[in-house]
C-alpha cells in the first residue's frame, strides 16, 4: 500500500522531462495532477482519481502509463523511463 506522499512522489516524477504537479484532495480521498511543457503551458490534467484505487503500486503505473501514452500521442516525447 502506497501513502499519500509515495503516491505524489511518484506522480511527479513520471513525466520528465516535463515538469507536474500533484495535490492530493477532497479530505485525502482523491488525486489530482497537471503535467506542463517546457514553456509551462498545461499539457494534460487529471482530476478525480480516487486513491484506494491507486494504493497499490501497479495500480499506479496503469494509470500514469495511460496518461503517459495520452502525452505522447499528443506529440510530446517523454524520457524513456518515467520517475
Amino acid at each position: 500500500m502506497l501513502t499519500n506522499d509515495q503516491i505524489v512522489y511518484k506522480v511527479e516524477g513520471s513525466f520528465k522531462p516535463f515538469r507536474c504537479v500533484a495535490e492530493i484532495w477532497d479530505y485525502d480521498s482523491k488525486l489530482k495532477f497537471k503535467v506542463f511543457s517546457k514553456q509551462d503551458q498545461g499539457i494534460i490534467e487529471m482530476q478525480n482519481i480516487v486513491l484506494s484505487g491507486i494504493r497499490q503500486e501497479s495500480s499506479l503505473n496503469n494509470i500514469l502509463s495511460q496518461v503517459r501514452l495520452r502525452i505522447q500521442d499528443k506529440g510530446y516525447t517523454l524520457d524513456s523511463r518515467g520517475e
